[in-house]
């Protein structure tokens, strides 16, 4: 078993690894999203959303690609273009730690097909989990907009990324950051008229998987928004021991108190 205590180990340390985007944009929160945390997220909206999705769908195959798809930051890290890396440069880096992955491990995982499949979006499963992997990617901004843990203005923030036009146009608009990254992804949840043919489904197959995210997407949007709520209602004589780390300034915890 040391081949696979050698991989567990390799991707236990994504758990350590912070997403970036919390981190550029300078959140003031004792504990922000990390990498482990966002597939973890991933499997738990697939599987939810499961009977929502045609029957046909292989749910086992998506849960594979949510487990997988993010393996290479473990060694490249979480490289964003506002860190001034090039988008061919970053392609070329994460071949190198895909490569070095898939020859280390596919022998007791199926990380090979996994990797690969997904990033050329090669069947329907990859292509709805690349659709939620970007949805994902705006719940802890709107739960830190939220808890008011962000200052869109911080002077620290990277010019590239607080004065991107894009960012601008959305908050000269009045949108708060989280709002901002739901709008910018929710811009790839479709299917195009070749990825119909791609796949083999129709139109109506195709409308029915995307409107099923974004209800669910949604659905998440709003209810943040009542997270304290959420908090309120769970048994309060279950969580007479539940430990409260004070240094974590969390205003939903701090509201059930």
């Amino acid at each position: 078993m040391e081949k696979e205590a050698r991989y567990f180990l390799t991707y236990d340390m994504l758990g350590d690894l912070k997403r970036s985007g919390p981190v550029q944009w300078k959140v003031d929160r004792a504990r922000t999203e990390d990498v482990k945390d966002h597939m973890l997220d991933l499997i738990v909206m697939i599987k939810l959303i499961k009977p929502s999705l045609p029957s046909n769908i292989d749910v086992s195959k998506m849960i594979d690609y949510a487990l997988f798809h993010d393996n290479e930051e473990v060694i490249t890290g979480d490289i964003t273009g506002f860190e001034g890396v090039s988008s061919e440069e970053k392609e070329r880096v994460n071949k190198v730690a895909m490569n070095y992955l898939i020859n280390k491990y596919s022998n007791i995982m199926n990380i090979e097909n996994s990797l690969e499949d997904y990033e050329e979006k090669k069947d329907i499963e990859a292509k709805i989990v690349y659709m939620l992997d970007k949805m994902s990617s705006c719940i802890p901004f709107l739960k830190y907009d939220y808890e008011q843990k962000v200052d869109m203005d911080n002077p620290k923030i990277i010019a590239s990324l607080r004065n991107n036009p894009g960012v601008v146009k959305l908050k000269d608009q009045g949108l708060s950051l989280g709002e901002i990254f739901y709008v910018w992804h929710l811009r790839k949840v479709y299917f195009s008229d070749e990825e119909l043919v791609k796949y083999n489904i129709t139109r109506e197959t195709a409308d029915s998987i995307v409107n099923t995210i974004k209800k669910f997407m949604e659905a998440i949007a709003n209810q943040i928004k009542q997270l304290n709520q959420i908090v309120d209602d769970f048994p309060k004589e279950a969580m007479i021991y539940r430990n409260i780390n004070d240094n974590e300034e969390d205003n939903i915890r701090r509201s059930s108190r």
